[in-house]
């Protein structure tokens, strides 16, 4: 469901600094009618189509750039028009549970910027850049239209680092959890970790791609000054892209790390049940041997150990003598864990 439209706005010079909210379109017009060097128009919310319109007809914007903005989602993009410039981009906040991705449109006129963000949820990701326009004698104030865009896409591509600083972070506790204690859950999470590395890339190469385009088109609304800047945006975006890449490569190899640990473990755990067989396989032989009862009246080779004084002494003597004989030969031959050494020394 779209979140409810509201309006804010920013002018802004080297001499002064306005921001107020815009509930009408007579306050946009009262807005625009104002000299300032520069206009940010914030819209938060895509439900109140008509306004949406009407903004982008005050401020001249394409129809099809503002059919852009209200239909979302969008995919990540740049489109440069006669009079102005339109960037979609999607911005995302992380919790320890969610990741929630909205998007958010930037339009670069020659003295104004329009943002359309899908609901305020992630509204905080701009407050950096509202409070470097509201701060006194800052910088921002002195530049032009284009640097305010910069600065919104910069925001909005710092956001996607808390992302990448939280999956590398899954990444290692489930490579922890992988080698110590595998379960079921271990898959799920493994999965689920690889279905969020796939929605991020999904938003964010678009996204370079879209900056990309800033840089190669020709975009008279950027100055060469800005241009320089907006480089250094791509490469973060690039830097994000990689990382993303990376950390897929990363969740594929902990699923087959996941399948070799468990073999690793059911593999020791049939060699044990197979120690323990083969040890009482031979005892079980001698038990059976002693349990056939043949009467020594009948003759003197019959079980002669049935009349012995200590003669079950000497079967259980014969059986732990055999096990004990086997084990000390599997711990010779290192099938338990030990190490024998050849006379040189080394390990075999």
């Amino acid at each position: 469901m779209a979140q409810p439209t509201a309006v804010f706005a920013m002018g802004y010079g080297p001499n002064g600094f306005e921001e107020l909210p815009l509930p009408g379109v007579p306050d946009l017009d009262a807005f625009l009618s104002r000299p300032a060097s520069v206009r940010w128009i914030d819209v938060r919310g895509v439900a109140d189509r008509d306004l949406l319109s009407t903004i982008g007809e005050r401020l001249g914007v394409h129809k099809l750039a503002v059919a852009d903005l209200v239909n979302v989602p969008q995919r990540a993009k740049s489109e440069a028009y006669e009079h102005h410039t339109l960037t979609i981009a999607h911005m995302a906040a992380v919790t320890p549970s969610t990741l929630q991705i909205e998007q958010i449109g930037v339009v670069l006129g020659t003295d104004f910027v329009l943002t359309v963000q899908e609901s305020e949820h992630n509204g905080d990701l701009l407050e950096a850049v509202r409070q470097r326009i509201r701060a006194p004698g800052t910088p921002i104030r002195t530049y032009a239209a284009d640097y305010l865009a910069y600065a919104l896409l910069d925001a909005i591509v710092d956001g996607w680092f808390p992302v990448i600083d939280h999956l590398s972070d899954q990444i290692e506790e489930l490579e922890a959890t992988v080698l110590q204690s595998p379960s079921r859950t271990t898959v799920r999470q493994i999965h689920m970790l690889s279905q969020t590395l796939r929605v991020v890339r999904r938003h964010t190469w678009p996204l370079r791609e879209g900056i990309s385009g800033l840089l190669r088109g020709d975009v008279v609304q950027l100055s060469a000054g800005t241009r320089v800047y907006l480089r250094d945006v791509h490469d973060h975006i690039t830097h994000v892209v990689d990382s993303v890449d990376t950390y897929r490569e990363f969740a594929a190899s902990l699923m087959d790390l996941y399948l070799s640990t468990v073999n690793f473990r059911m593999n020791e755990i049939v060699k044990v049940l197979t120690i323990i067989s083969t040890i009482f396989l031979p005892l079980s032989v001698v038990a059976g041997i002693y349990g056939m009862n043949f009467h020594t009246d009948v003759s003197p080779w019959n079980m002669p150990e049935l009349g012995w004084f200590l003669g079950y002494p000497f079967a259980l003597g014969l059986m732990a003598l055999i096990a004990a004989g086997m084990l000390a030969g599997f711990w010779w031959k290192g099938w338990l864990g030990g190490k024998r050494a050849d006379k040189a020394g080394q390990i075999l």
